[in-house]
């Protein structure tokens, strides 16, 4: 049986100091803050002293896709000082004045940044949706406070709407909507979150005590769509990926045996024990630090996904867990001023594909050739094995069937492209819009370029084109 470490921390002016003990060896380690990159670097050397596994941030991944010709970058670098890590989750919206671009801000104090373009190539910072001090009064706000992304403009007859995702001052990630007269702002909130915890906060007509709308865990990720007929549907995506990391980890701890049956490697044994022994003290971070602590965890499971599942459903132990594994993207109908639903929310999507791992997130639908096509992000969004995937329907609820492999994935020069969104292009032809990491970069706050390539649709197909706008 793998044995267990012990871990102690404690937390002084200067950050905590771990002390870590295992197999009669014990060493230090100062942690001087609560960043991504802090926690990366204190798994590189733990990772040197206890054989446990390192971050793929640290290593060169193997079997990475060749350059894809149609691949192009258009925003390579933070543009304004208020923009800290580019553009994550990026939206773009074409309208009779130009492009505007609308993208994650994270715990910046200016939330979602929006740029304005002609061409496509040359892009100017013309406001944000919540400049400081301006954010919503329902929404925590902040530098390690808050969260704000993946925001997403449309334009509904006379004014522009805007979905986008904050943390409530409980910490739990909700779904807020804003409504501007023109892309450039100014931005009114509804005033209210319209989705949180799962929770319809505007309820459908017919809701009431004795109905009340169901609860499924937090949201992230929404996606208004228009259908030619002039229905309005709203998808997002429920965020159970960061539920069950940590109760696996409480799991191990308990129950050490299954360690062994869940991984194969020796320093993903170890990487498995040492989460064991820390979730106590993650339990107590705040929630994106909690996941920076179960990220080696986390990778490690992902690298055998298929066997993870299956030692967790044989266990009889882990339904909790297994429950939280599954993300599914839920949509439905809009009402009349987008604050109100209609009709019952509809599971349009789920991961159960290998490559997706445990989660599916980002979902944007696009109807061409008289279908409707979903695409969506899949796996670990820190590490290369993030991707796009892509998905048809008739109706615009589904039911959707999957392409079994992503239409993008990492390539030497690009890691985890991910959160599309699609727009005419230049030609009036579609174009797909989204993320990726430098390579040997990933996480929260690291930097993240806009890219675009061209499709071509058929009625059963996509494919990216290769040459260039």
């Amino acid at each position: 049986m793998t044995e267990a470490f012990q871990i102690e921390a404690v937390a002084d002016g200067e950050g905590t100091r771990f002390t870590v003990t295992r197999s009669g060896q014990t060493r230090q380690y100062h942690l001087p803050g609560g960043e991504q990159e802090d926690y990366t670097h204190f798994y590189r050397e733990v990772a040197r002293d206890f054989g446990t596994r390192i971050s793929h941030n640290f290593e060169n991944p193997r079997g990475l896709a060749e350059d894809h010709p149609g691949w192009q970058p258009l925003i390579t670098t933070n543009l304004d000082p208020r923009i800290h890590a580019g553009h994550g989750d990026p939206a773009v919206l074409k309208t009779d004045e130009g492009y505007y671009l609308v993208s994650t801000s994270n715990d910046a104090a200016d939330a979602f940044p929006i740029l304005r373009s002609d061409d496509l190539k040359n892009w100017e910072v013309v406001s944000f949706v919540f400049p400081a001090s301006q954010a919503p009064d329902w929404t925590a706000s902040g530098r390690h406070v808050g969260d704000f992304w993946a925001p997403e403009m449309a334009k509904v007859g006379d004014e522009y709407w805007l979905a986008y995702t904050a943390r409530e001052k409980s910490n739990a990630l909700a779904i807020g909507l804003a409504k501007a007269p023109r892309p450039e702002g100014p931005w009114r909130d509804v005033g209210r979150p319209l989705l949180t915890a799962g929770v319809v906060v505007c309820p459908p007509e017919g809701a009431s005590e004795a109905n009340p709308p169901k609860a499924s865990g937090g949201v992230i990720d929404s996606h208004f769509f228009i259908d030619e007929d002039g229905t309005r549907y709203l998808f997002w995506k429920a965020d159970t990926n960061g539920v069950w990391p940590r109760p696996l980890a409480g799991c191990l701890r308990e129950n050490p045996e299954l360690i062994e049956q869940l991984f194969h490697t020796e320093e993903d044994r170890r990487t498995a024990a040492f989460a064991a022994a820390v979730q106590p003290w993650a339990n107590g971070r705040r929630p994106i630090e909690r996941f920076f602590l179960m990220q080696p965890l986390i990778e490690a499971a992902l690298d055998v996904w298929p066997n993870v599942r299956r030692v967790l459903e044989d266990c009889g132990q882990a339904g909790h867990i297994i429950d939280a594994m599954r993300t599914p993207v839920r949509g439905q109908r809009l009402g009349p001023d987008g604050t109100t639903f209609e009709g019952e929310p509809t599971v349009v999507l789920a991961n159960d594909l290998d490559w997706e791992g445990h989660l599916i997130e980002g979902p944007w639908v696009t109807r061409q050739q008289g279908r409707y096509w979903m695409f969506y992000a899949g796996n670990d969004f820190c590490t290369p094995n993030y991707g796009i995937g892509v998905a048809v329907a008739d109706h615009p609820l589904g039911p959707y069937e999957k392409f079994p492999e992503p239409l993008l994935k990492s390539t030497k020069s690009w890691w985890a492209p991910g959160h599309a969104s699609v727009a005419p292009g230049l030609d009036g032809e579609p174009q797909l819009f989204f993320h990726a990491f430098f390579p040997g970069t990933g996480g929260y706050n690291a930097f993240r370029a806009l890219l675009t390539a061209r499709l071509r649709f058929t009625k059963d197909r996509v494919e990216l084109l290769s040459d260039p706008i």
